[in-house]
């Protein structure tokens, strides 16, 4: 490990990640929200396209309305809580303003808006960690894509992706397991993966309440979260005028 203590500093950020779902129901202060938000608005952009946009959630009736309709009490009870868009329609605007057409660039430019958002997302995240604060995605937003379009007036060509919420810590949880590096680090060549390899990942990765492989079944498997989740992403995506399908 590094001594020097610049880099151990920026390392425990990272060793020390949790994600948090419970909060303190306690503002973050105006000068640190602003760090946070600058860090995202400083992350990478594919083409300098800025395909992302963030929706600062601050009425408390809505986030609360938010919270009940996805189940995540967290999303209410967070300092801060941001909805993350995919948004060609900025782009769009752009172009029209300027008797300019967009492209058939549709699936394309979602695949690196949702890259920007994340990328934007996760500088806000470490950010707020080193400052001592917590974080969560929300990918449970999934769950009210409709409600949301409606919710937060959504113009045709955006698309909600994932929430991040934001605040004091009330309770730290244990730290999960990540799957070992060989399985995520290959070099030069995609390496398949032998049966020791997938039953080594498994063991790592279950805890004595929970099997990983169940977990991945419950979400991945045939009739699972996901299966469901991408009927209604692909009729939502048609719905708010992106030509993916």
């Amino acid at each position: 490990m590094y001594e020097d203590k610049k880099i151990k500093e920026i390392f425990k950020v990272f060793e020390e990640h949790r994600s948090i779902r419970k909060y303190k129901k306690e503002p973050i202060p105006s000068e640190d929200l602003k760090l946070i938000i600058e860090a995202g608005r400083r992350a990478p952009t594919d083409a300098s396209l800025h395909l992302w946009t963030a929706i600062r959630i601050t009425d408390d009736n809505l986030r609360r309305k938010i919270a009940e309709k996805i189940g995540q009490q967290h999303v209410y009870t967070a300092g801060e809580f941001f909805v993350f868009l995919a948004d060609l329609y900025r782009v769009e605007s752009f172009l029209k303003q300027n008797s300019k057409d967009l492209g058939e660039v549709d699936f394309a430019l979602l695949l690196f808006a949702a890259i920007d958002a994340a990328l934007a997302a996760e500088n806000m995240s470490i950010m707020a960690e080193a400052l001592g604060y917590g974080t969560c995605f929300i990918g449970g937003i999934q769950s009210a894509v409709k409600e949301l379009i409606s919710w937060l007036s959504l113009p045709k060509k955006t698309f909600p992706l994932f929430g991040l919420t934001i605040g004091v810590i009330d309770r730290v949880p244990a730290k999960k397991m990540r799957l070992p590096t060989e399985m995520l680090f290959h070099e030069n060549y995609y390496r398949n993966y032998d049966r020791s390899l997938l039953l080594k990942a498994i063991d790592m990765l279950s805890t004595p309440k929970r099997n990983w492989l169940e977990v991945v079944e419950r979400y991945a498997g045939k009739n699972g979260v996901f299966e469901e989740r991408n009927k209604k992403m692909v009729f939502e995506l048609k719905d708010q005028g992106f030509n993916v399908f």
